[in-house]
């Protein structure tokens, strides 16, 4: 059965679920990915791939508002230099170090199979990046969002952050010290990425989908 790359661009979002939607198509087009000769040889260095796929997949269509084949070179920056350091906790500061081959991979992969127009600029950006800057800059304190944040604190301080019962358990710890220091108790905590955006997990966020149907409205207005 062929693949539709440009299937997302032709949903209503009005009656059809997008989420759902989303999830299928990034589902098909990984597997695709993962067997192509691309993701194949990318497999041999890094047994995780295609998590970073994923995550360009997900952030594009759900917080930007761009499928795969409208994504420009400038897209991609905001996504992997922008909201990758704010969004993405690692449970190692070296698994930043499988991201941008397998984001190069993968667009040599969508060049090849489905000829792209936007894969040339989008490669030619992503293999100027210094592997040394982006491990830095998702690794930057100064870069993290607040549930970032709170995922790094916790699993500093020991506490497994990949499990609902961990986070809790850090949360509870937090809120302790917060009383013991004589500070006002928070209302509540901030929003776990929890699972938080890990290796071993997909980022399923439906709020910020519906959030972003709006910009799609308006890019698709636009187009026309």
């Amino acid at each position: 059965m062929t693949f539709n790359i440009r299937q997302l661009d032709e949903i209503d979002p009005e009656i059809c679920d997008e989420e759902k939607a989303l999830e299928d198509y990034q589902d098909a087009l990984l597997k695709q990915f993962f067997y192509s000769p691309e993701g194949q040889a990318r497999l041999q260095d890094d047994p995780g791939m295609c998590f970073w796929a994923a995550q360009l997949i997900d952030y594009g269509y759900g917080h930007i508002g761009v499928t795969i084949p409208r994504m420009s070179a400038r897209d991609v920056e905001e996504i992997v230099t922008e909201i990758f350091p704010r969004k993405i906790s690692l449970s190692s500061p070296d698994d930043a170090d499988h991201a941008l081959p397998e984001l190069i991979a993968f667009w040599e992969y969508l060049k090849r199979q489905y000829m792209l127009t936007n894969a040339n600029s989008i490669l030619r950006f992503l293999r100027k990046i210094n592997p040394d800057y982006f491990k830095k800059i998702m690794n930057d304190p100064s870069r993290f969002g607040m549930a970032k944040s709170f995922f790094m604190m916790g699993q500093e301080a020991g506490f497994d952050m990949t499990s609902e019962e961990g986070s809790h358990a850090f949360m509870h710890f937090y809120n302790a010290h917060l009383l013991a220091d004589h500070e006002e108790l928070p209302v509540s905590h901030p929003s776990l990425p929890g699972p938080p955006i890990s290796r071993k997990a997909k980022a399923k966020n439906k709020k910020r989908r519906k959030m972003a149907k709006a910009s799609r409205k308006r890019a698709r207005k636009k187009r026309k």
